[in-house]
């Protein structure tokens, strides 16, 4: 067995960084627009590009030429973006919340469905039994929910409203209504269904955050539940 020239150790190396990057896109530890895959995919075309520099093929040069400028103008996009695209203090509280991890230009495309809303103490926000319409994030303000015309709790800033029926359109099985005039952000539920149903990372990450949501709650009620039956709060 004769020892491998350098053109051969760095076409096996193009080979696998290529299907490092491709395995690791499709097992869903990278995102296809982000630094690390273009650097990989920008590294591995350079690597097999050296390789034939010993045995050269123009079809094999022009496919890798024309990845590394891909690649290269893909980080360029990506740098375009972080620099240019900027969000207020209040969006970047809503997108940590509603879109942990997401990049800027999918958190743009979520915003861009949605609205804020200034809302006075006494006005609806849903309707018990009545479809949802939004999913929608408290950024100042407190919300009461309620049942059957019983008040069951309030909700505060960071808080997400609508989060278990916006995905099936199914009817709210609570009312919510403004207690302290507060300020939310609308997302129009159709549209961000629509989203969700083409853009897995969007949907990865709103899934993400209403399972935290809905945990928080659920301990929520455990917790009270258990310091009613031990006698801290007065039982109704």
């Amino acid at each position: 067995m004769t020892d491998m020239s350098l053109a051969q150790m760095s076409g096996l190396l193009g080979v696998f960084l290529y299907l490092a990057g491709y395995a690791a896109l499709q097992f869903g530890f990278l995102r296809g627009q982000t630094y690390t895959y273009a650097g990989l995919n920008l590294a591995a075309a350079a690597a097999v590009l050296l390789s034939l520099t010993e045995s050269y093929n123009q079809s094999s040069a022009l496919i890798q030429i024309s990845w590394i400028v891909i690649s290269i103008i893909g980080i360029l996009r990506l740098y375009y973006i972080e620099k240019t695209l900027r969000f207020s203090e209040e969006e970047t509280r809503l997108i940590e919340k509603l879109l942990p991890g997401v990049s800027k230009e999918r958190a743009q495309k979520v915003l861009a469905l949605g609205e804020w809303v200034e809302m006075r103490s006494g006005e609806r926000v849903i309707s018990e039994g009545v479809p949802t319409e939004a999913l929608a994030y408290i950024a100042s303000g407190t919300l009461v929910v309620s049942r059957g015309g019983i008040p069951l709790v309030t909700m505060d800033k960071g808080a997400l409203v609508g989060e278990v029926t916006y995905l099936d359109g199914a009817p709210a099985t609570a009312q919510i209504d403004v207690l302290e005039d507060a300020r939310l952000f609308s997302l129009n539920a159709a549209k961000l269904r629509a989203l969700v149903e083409k853009d897995s990372e969007v949907a990865n990450a709103i899934e993400r955050s209403v399972a935290s949501v809905l945990r928080g709650k659920l301990q929520s009620t455990s917790q009270e539940l258990q310091d009613r039956t031990s006698g801290f709060l007065p039982k109704v």
